[in-house]
């Protein structure tokens, strides 16, 4: 009996050490598995941020040089062009406006200045657009006008600070402080000035022959009906003003060679600006 109670318990013994030897020792603990490794995560980069932004006053619709709420028009296209390494975020404003926007820290760039005297902290560009303006009537009228004094006899509409703009003569007949100013009205809106007009709201408008045409023809009128009188300096020209002098010298080089390439005249082309010269001309 005795010799049969060891057996049975040796047979035990043994039994659990061969159940032990053939389980698989277990594995190792594994550090936690990151999902999204740092190292793993490369961000796209923004195209867009790689572009200094600017802010650039530029006037109210006028078409061709400003249409589609700043969306395009020659100015809109000049000034991208001309500036390629940065980002344009244009603004809209009344073009008396446009002559402070910078200096009253409301844009970086302001288009379609003129520079009436030296302002500190406000660097002007070349001349980079060109408007040749006109006194217009109705041919039914049968106004005769040869020379810019007799713009007294009519009401004239013209943009805002025109004064300042054609001529001494034109500035002493319309300034301020002129009796002749009660017959002179000065519109913001380009196109409602060219509408106050065929509405039959004035005698005479004064303005560039390009955005009178555009508007005319764009509201049904037929330029047959008009007539152009040649009162004021062939050209008037219009710069940009900065507020960084290295910006400007950037804008001046890009109109360079927006020149040099024929991308200008191509502009002047595809907006229907018909001029007697350009910017690009050589100056006398």
């Amino acid at each position: 009996m005795n010799g049969s109670r060891v057996s049975t318990a040796t047979c035990l013994l043994l039994l659990a050490v061969l159940l032990t030897a053939c389980q698989e020792p277990a594995a190792p603990p594994q550090p936690p598995v990151d999902e999204n490794p740092e190292i793993d995560i490369i961000p796209e980069p923004d195209a867009g941020s790689e572009k200094p932004q600017l802010t650039v006053a530029i006037s109210v619709d006028i078409a061709p040089y400003v249409m589609k709420n700043a969306k395009t028009g020659i100015e809109v296209d000049i000034a991208t062009q001309a500036l390629p390494g940065y980002q344009l975020n244009f603004i809209q404003m009344p073009y008396e406006k446009l002559q402070s926007a910078v200096a009253e820290n409301q844009a970086d760039v302001a288009l379609g200045v003129q520079k009436f005297k030296d302002v500190e902290g406000i660097f002007y560009s070349e001349d980079f657009i060109d408007f040749v303006n006109s006194a217009i009537t109705k041919k039914s009228a049968g106004l005769k006008i040869e020379k810019v004094a007799d713009l007294a006899d009519y009401k004239v509409l013209t943009w805002q600070d025109a004064y300042l703009e054609l001529g001494p003569e034109f500035k002493k007949l319309f300034s301020p402080d002129s009796p002749n100013r009660k017959n002179y009205v000065e519109v913001a809106d380009q196109s409602d000035q060219v509408k106050q007009f065929w509405d039959a709201k004035a005698d005479v408008i004064v303005i560039d022959r390009s955005i009178f045409n555009a508007i005319s023809q764009s509201t049904g009128h037929q330029l047959s009906e008009v007539e152009y009188h040649a009162l004021f300096p062939e050209t008037t020209y219009f710069k940009a003003n900065f507020e960084e002098p290295d910006v400007r010298d950037a804008f001046n080089a890009g109109l360079k060679k927006l020149c040099q390439s024929g991308e200008y005249a191509k502009l002047l082309k595809k907006y229907n600006i018909d001029l007697p010269s350009t910017i690009c001309d050589p100056k006398p």
